[in-house]
C-alpha cells in the first residue's frame, strides 16, 4: 500500500526561522514535496506589508483579508497535492495560523469589532473546503531571540526594513495566540510536533540531522483510520 502523503504546517512567531525550516523540511521529505511559502514582500505577494507597519489601523483588515485568501488557496493546492498522491506538502504559516494575527489585531485595536466579524465570517465560509493538516510543527523560540533575528535580517534584506515596527511585546502576544491556535488543532486530532529552535545548530551537519529526524517522524506518522480521518469536522 502506498504510504499516505501528508499536509504539514510550520507555525512560529515572526523571526523564528519558519521559512528556512520549511524549505529544508520540504527538501528532506522528498523531491515531490510541494513547498508553499508565506506571502511576504517578495514578488509583491503581500503588497500591504509596508503600509500595514506604517498605519496598522488603516491597513490591518485589508491586509488580513488579502493574506487569508492567499493562504486559503495555498491550502487547497496543498491538500489536493497530498490527497492525489503526488507528494507531501509543507506550508510556511497556515490558513489556521492567520487567525492569530487577526485576533491580535482586534485586541490591539488595529481592527474594529465590525471588521473582525467580517474577517471571521469570510474565514468560516472558506473553512467548509479546508481540511485539517496532518501535522503541525510548532517552532519554540523565545520572543527575545526572535527579535534579535528580526533585527539581523533587517540589516541584510532591503524588503525587511519595515519590520522595525515589531516590538517585543507584540512578539510575546503573538506567541500566546499561536500557542492557543495550536492547542485547538491538537484537540481536533492534529499531530503537533514541538520543535525547540532557540539555538542555531553548531554546524550545517547538525542542522541537517535535526531536520532529517523531523522529516522521518512526519513520514512515519499514521492516523488511526486514513479514510475516516478526512471527516474531522465540528460546528
Amino acid at each position: 500500500m502506498m504510504r499516505r502523503r501528508k499536509v504539514v504546517i510550520v507555525e512560529g512567531i515572526i523571526g523564528a526561522g519558519k521559512s528556512s525550516l520549511t524549505r529544508e523540511l520540504g527538501a528532506a521529505l522528498g523531491d515531490d514535496t510541494l513547498i508553499q511559502m508565506e506571502p511576504d514582500e517578495a514578488n509583491d505577494a503581500n503588497p500591504y506589508l509596508a503600509d500595514f507597519y506604517g498605519d496598522q489601523a488603516r491597513w490591518a483588515f485589508v491586509m488580513q483579508v488579502h493574506l487569508l485568501q492567499a493562504r486559503y488557496r495555498m491550502h487547497l493546492q496543498a491538500q489536493w497535492h497530498a490527497m492525489s498522491g503526488e507528494g507531501h506538502a509543507v506550508l510556511d504559516r497556515s490558513y489556521f495560523g492567520d487567525t492569530c494575527f487577526a485576533r491580535l489585531q482586534l485586541k490591539n485595536g488595529g481592527m474594529t469589532q465590525r471588521e473582525f466579524n467580517t474577517y471571521r465570517d469570510i474565514y468560516h465560509a472558506m473553512t467548509a473546503s479546508v481540511m485539517l493538516p496532518n501535522v503541525c510543527v510548532r517552532m519554540l523560540v523565545a520572543p527575545e531571540i526572535s527579535r534579535n533575528r528580526i533585527e539581523s535580517r533587517m540589516s541584510q534584506r532591503e524588503g525587511r526594513r519595515c519590520e522595525s515596527g515589531i516590538d517585543l511585546r507584540y512578539l510575546m502576544d503573538l506567541d500566546r495566540e499561536i500557542s492557543h491556535m495550536v492547542s485547538i488543532l491538537r484537540q481536533q486530532g492534529v499531530t503537533v510536533i514541538d520543535m525547540p529552535w532557540d539555538v542555531d545548530r553548531e554546524s550545517p551537519e547538525a542542522r541537517k540531522m535535526a531536520v532529517d529526524s523531523l522529516a522521518a517522524r512526519i513520514a512515519e506518522e499514521c492516523p488511526p483510520d486514513s479514510f475516516l480521518d478526512l471527516h474531522r469536522r465540528t460546528l
